[in-house]
């Protein structure tokens, strides 16, 4: 299928989407994550969650790494919304967040993490493939910042969703996961 058929197939899969079968699939996304060994990462990148649309919960994901691998230095994505360029700001208990005008939470302030210190992304998404491309937003704005991370970071995207065959329009630019983590199954590319 073309990107542009998957992002609105997705998304409409997620907004309908039950509130007691969405925790349900958080909490078993959750459950698999607890199946990497976070002990050998320091900088972890983690997305915050566009509530509205039902993305991952990835608030559960930053209460599990700060009650269980403290040692974790979290650091959260800030958008430019002229060039769609990212940085990312370090995660404390006193990070104030505010929403961007696309409903995403985002540091106000913190310490700039370099994208070259970032051993773990998680990447947003709406649908993947088999091969490890993703379909986001449309925007570019991961591809583009993962091209400025070290050529041995950890990219894993979050979804309720399996895998589809493959997406036909991929592009040059398109960075490929590493992993994808679902409800019931941890996909390997």
């Amino acid at each position: 299928m073309l990107k542009k058929e998957l992002r609105t197939l997705y998304l409409n899969k997620r907004i309908a989407l039950t509130k007691p079968q969405y925790w349900a699939d958080n909490k078993s996304v959750l459950a698999q994550l607890k199946h990497f060994d976070w002990n050998t990462y320091v900088y972890v990148s983690v997305f915050l969650p566009i509530k509205n649309l039902n993305e991952v919960d990835t608030f559960e994901i930053l209460t599990y790494f700060s009650q269980n691998h403290p040692q974790l230095k979290i650091c959260i994505p800030k958008t430019n919304l002229i060039d769609y360029s990212l940085q990312h700001l370090q995660y404390t208990e006193e990070t104030v967040l505010v929403k961007n005008k696309y409903n995403i939470p985002e540091p106000l302030y913190g310490n700039l993490i370099l994208p070259t210190l970032i051993d773990v992304v998680f990447v947003p998404l709406l649908a993947y493939d088999l091969q490890g491309f993703r379909v986001g937003y449309g925007k570019g704005i991961y591809d583009r910042f993962l091209a400025t991370c070290k050529s041995n970071v950890v990219k894993i995207g979050v979804s309720f969703f399996d895998a589809e065959n493959q997406i036909t329009d991929i592009d040059a630019f398109d960075i490929k996961l590493t992993n994808c983590i679902t409800p019931h199954k941890i996909y390997t590319f």
